[in-house]
């Protein structure tokens, strides 16, 4: 993939740098369980990181789940070097190649790389919506999920077993965005590390998240049993569609 990129770009009249993604991380046993659903590994990953939304803002040097370093491109310090128009057209030039490459490689069709992950990430949803808000188990215990949590005082907007899914953790990141938004708009963060709240600020946060998760957890318990293994399948079968366990996708 790299190689043709950077051929392509050459032809083209623009430099790239060849950059191979480093390989996808292995994700630890007691992870794989808490995201196949099951009720130990899920409490226990709540019990610390909630729902996963303000964790990282709360505690950003953590190891294992802090804020990530950003991903190593020699091509990123190349192309801030450009100007603007410079910047426009080797942005133009880079989209068509790698797309042109993803084709060679994959048979499916696309614009950039922005292109293919919206495009897996659409299928994705679409795939899940149709297999699983259909399966009357699934629809069974999202039923029974959603009356605990209303009986819990937590809103429910959706009975669907795909929101469910989803329905309580969503209220924090709605919250969080909204936070971040206000924050840009106020004109106190002028740059995207300011944009973070700070550690002090989204730990009160992290614990209302934490209490939420927890409930979530008790009253969801026998539906992410039943909903995530499948999820998580349809999810990883999705993204090796598009290349990512061949190394065709950065992240």
């Amino acid at each position: 993939m790299e190689a043709m990129r950077a051929d392509c770009m050459k032809q083209k009249g623009f430099k790239y740098v060849p950059n191979v993604p480093a390989p996808l991380q292995t994700i630890s046993e007691e992870r794989r369980l808490e995201i196949s659903g099951d009720y130990p590994a899920m409490l226990k990953y709540r019990e610390k990181h909630g729902f996963g939304v303000y964790f990282t803002f709360a505690y950003p040097d953590d190891p294992e789940e802090g804020i990530p370093d950003p991903i190593s491109d020699p091509n990123m310090e190349l192309a801030q070097s450009l100007s603007k128009t410079q910047y426009n057209a080797w942005t133009a030039a880079d989209n068509a190649c790698y797309a042109a490459a993803f084709t060679t490689l994959t048979g499916k069709k696309a614009s950039s790389m922005d292109d293919v992950y919206a495009q897996a990430d659409n299928l994705y949803v679409k795939t899940k919506e149709r297999r699983l808000d259909g399966d009357p188990r699934l629809v069974e215990l999202a039923g029974d999920f959603g009356d605990c949590l209303k009986s819990e005082g937590y809103p429910v907007a959706s009975l669907k077993p795909t929101a469910m899914a989803f329905s309580t953790g969503l209220l924090f990141e709605e919250e969080r965005t909204a936070n971040m938004v206000k924050r840009m708009k106020s004109g106190e963060a002028q740059t995207v590390e300011a944009v973070r709240m700070p550690p002090g600020e989204a730990r009160p946060h992290l614990a209302k998240e934490i209490k939420a998760a927890l409930d979530d957890l008790e009253c969801g318990k026998d539906f992410y049993a039943a909903f995530r293994p499948r999820d998580s399948k349809l999810l990883e079968e999705t993204w090796n569609g598009f290349g990512r366990k061949d190394g065709l996708l950065p992240y």
